[in-house]
């Protein structure tokens, strides 16, 4: 019989802001912690030790390499070194989640969550946008790509074709949301009634033009509120700037930081989620806000469509007269009831133990064990 396989995935995500890579990280993390023989590391870019990233399963054992991202990364984008157990530990299969894998002598897998960063690096700060060629030079070198749908497949072949057979979609399940309060989303909203939209602000998520169509929605009920609830980003100054211009700019609450509790009463409280995206790899908060019994109002941008299936209705990107629409016609009770029932199957179909299976069939398979 085969020793366990030592798989080494990186942490790092979980030890920042609350992101949909972190929520990913750490769903994935837990599914495999009860996949049969695998035995499951962290490691994480950091100049000092830290105490364990919260969302890491218990007993996960972490390496911390002694170098903070912000110095590897630069570094990785023109050099392979520093290499191997410095930066990962013992392994088998290294994964890196976050777009970045460590030049190892050990297998390698990343994960490109969506293409953005080769199409937009205008949306990223500096620290991102050097993404994009730390992606090509792991490639380069041979690494095993995994992506979450076939719409991060398709475009990633345009910027950074993979050998076919170096390449896996796994899709993600859906994270737990806790039993929420309504009454306490209420309570953070400032009122009865409010359309949600949850993440960061940055020019990907398209938050100011969802200001705009809010304003503009047909037949707006008087008591309606947007939320806008998620860390800062570089969209910050813009999103000001249309609240600002509103008739009523008490009408758009903002909440720049959240935890699980808040996140889970404003999802159960909301009468809609607002997905206005601009590009998506994936997209947690549809699948969350179905899973409560919540409407989405989404885009038809990235994996957006193939993510939420027929259990949202979906308007272009940037399209904000369609937004206002759709927006409007989501309050609509009949309409409310048919993406209920619709997207409680939506969420269905997602699994974490498709995840766990999907990876552990890579992991294997890069070990040279399938």
């Amino acid at each position: 019989m085969d020793p366990p396989l030592r798989v080494a995935i990186d942490v790092t995500p979980l030890a920042g802001e609350p992101t949909g890579i972190a929520r990913a990280v750490s769903g994935t993390l837990r599914a495999l912690d009860a996949e049969p023989g695998l035995r499951l590391s962290g490691w994480m870019l950091s100049g000092r030790r830290r105490a364990r990233p919260e969302g890491a399963p218990p007993g996960l054992r972490v390496h911390h390499c002694p170098v903070p991202a912000r110095l590897l990364h630069p570094a990785w984008s023109r050099l392979p070194v520093p290499r191997g157990r410095l930066v990962h530990g013992p392994a088998d299969v290294v994964h890196g989640m976050n777009y970045v894998v460590p030049p190892s002598r050990t297998p390698t897998i990343l994960t490109v969550q969506d293409i953005s960063v080769f199409t937009n690096p205008e949306w990223y700060p500096p620290t991102v946008q050097h993404f994009a060629t730390l992606v090509r030079r792991a490639v380069g070198r041979g690494c095993w790509v995994h992506v979450s749908t076939h719409a991060v497949a398709e475009a990633l072949a345009e910027h950074c074709p993979v050998d076919p057979d170096r390449l896996a979609i796994v899709g993600y399940g859906v994270p737990d949301v806790p039993s929420g309060d309504a009454a306490g989303g209420r309570g953070l909203a400032g009122g009865a009634r409010y359309v949600l939209a949850l993440g960061d602000v940055s020019p990907r998520k398209g938050i100011p033009e969802l200001v705009e169509a809010f304003v503009r929605m047909p037949n707006r009920p008087g008591d309606l509120r947007l939320v806008v609830a998620g860390n800062r980003g570089l969209d910050e100054t813009r999103l000001e700037d249309a609240v600002a211009a509103l008739p009523d700019p008490s009408a758009v609450i903002r909440i720049p930081s959240i935890d699980d509790a808040c996140r889970a009463d404003l999802l159960h409280g909301a009468e809609l989620l607002a997905y206005p995206s601009f590009d998506e790899g994936f997209g947690f908060p549809p699948l969350e806000a179905m899973a409560v019994g919540v409407p989405v109002v989404a885009t038809t941008a990235g994996s957006i469509p193939e993510v939420v299936g027929d259990a949202a209705i979906l308007t272009p990107p940037g399209d904000v007269t369609a937004l206002a629409a759709s927006l409007s016609e989501a309050l609509d009770e009949t309409v409310r009831g048919d993406l209920v029932a619709r997207g409680r199957a939506r969420v269905e179909v997602h699994s974490w133990q498709s995840t766990a299976d999907g990876l552990a069939d890579l992991y294997r398979r890069a070990a040279g064990r399938a």
